[in-house]
């Protein structure tokens, strides 16, 4: 029994030690924390996920909601491309994504769909100053879980660069995971504070965050500011408040 105790422990301490390592090189290496996301990334992002791709799909980005020229910030893996391939009223994508290791996993998806009938391009240049896009030439601009990772003050300038290339009258669609409300559900908000260190890390960057004050600021330069809150149907109990809108020029 003793023995059994022992090796239980001591299996239970080495495990922690070398998640401790893990956690630290992914913190002081940026381009292994990158690969290390855009792996894990990839593998969360299952397009047989109903309940996800119903929010995405149905939802978010419904063919009637989605057309023109289209900019997608943070692209990621293309986890939003199966709602997006058969759009007959989409002209042009462009995506945004700055991890460039993201993007043969985005590419090999476009591989399997042979009905985009679009031009299809990949910038790794940063939102916030996306210089290489005309003002007013954006019809639409999607963004999903996305806001937790870029860090104070640049959502504002973000959200600010939308409203330049956005066309009058053009949307900027999204929905994003919430910091939990601290009165409302102050164990899960408790829980989310105590990880957050080491969930921004593995996370490449991303917090739990009060995501609508970002919204709530851009009332007076967007001619609509529309928002909900949701739950998200994933699977992680810590990740369930979030915000589904629209921004309109």
């Amino acid at each position: 029994m003793g023995r059994c105790v022992k090796f239980l422990f001591s299996t239970f301490a080495i495990t922690i030690a070398i998640l401790a390592i893990g956690i630290g090189y992914l913190k002081v290496d940026d381009v292994f924390r990158e690969q290390f996301f855009a792996r894990f990334l990839n593998m969360l992002s299952n397009p047989n996920d109903v309940a996800m791709m119903d929010l995405r799909c149905n939802q978010l980005l419904k063919h009637s909601n989605v057309k023109g020229h289209i900019l997608e910030i943070g692209s990621g893996t293309g986890i939003n491309l199966p709602c997006l391939h058969n759009n007959t009223n989409i002209e042009s994508y462009t995506g945004i994504e700055p991890n460039v290791h993201t993007h043969p996993y985005f590419y090999k998806l476009v591989e399997q769909y042979d009905d985009i009938s679009y031009n299809i391009r990949l910038s790794n240049d940063s939102a916030a100053d996306m210089k290489e896009i005309p003002s007013d030439s954006i019809d639409t601009v999607i963004m999903t879980f996305v806001l937790c990772s870029i860090p104070d003050p640049i959502p504002d300038k973000v959200l600010r660069e939308v409203h330049r290339i956005l066309k009058p009258g053009g949307k900027f669609l999204f929905f994003e995971h919430t910091l939990a409300h601290p009165e409302k559900n102050p164990l899960i908000y408790q829980f989310q504070r105590t990880i957050e260190p080491v969930w921004e890390i593995i996370g490449n960057g991303c917090r739990f965050k009060p995501i609508t004050n970002y919204f709530d600021a851009m009332k007076s330069l967007y001619s609509k500011v529309e928002y909900k809150s949701i739950v998200l149907p994933l699977p992680m109990f810590f990740v369930k408040d979030g915000v589904r809108g629209q921004l309109i020029k």
